[in-house]
């Protein structure tokens, strides 16, 4: 299991790593914030624009949104049995901390 999970980090880490390839926006921040159910989204909002660019889900959603498919990314860089694992415990993130990706 810590080959698979160690797996999962590094493609997570450079699936995220994409996102330094343009600017976020104000105007991606809102979009997020508009899709999220109403309790997740009055506690991001009240972390603010800034710190979310630290947050997975914000990244997922801007990178996706630019057409960069997680679920695409993930498939070509992962071994068939970290896939399974990953795919099956809801598309974790393997040991990047919940708000901490680096840009």
């Amino acid at each position: 299991m810590p080959d698979l999970l160690a797996e999962i980090t590094h493609a997570a880490k450079a699936y995220y790593k994409q996102a330094a390839n343009f600017t976020l926006t104000a105007t991606d921040f809102y979009d997020w914030l508009d899709a999220l159910p109403p309790t997740r989204r009055a506690r991001v909002l009240a972390r603010g624009f800034a710190a979310s660019q630290a947050e997975p889900e914000f990244l997922r959603f801007c990178l996706e949104w630019r057409g960069y498919n997680c679920r695409e990314f993930m498939a070509h860089q992962l071994s068939m049995a970290a896939f399974d694992l990953w795919t099956s415990n809801g598309e974790f993130n393997g040991d990047l901390p919940p708000h901490g990706i680096g840009r």
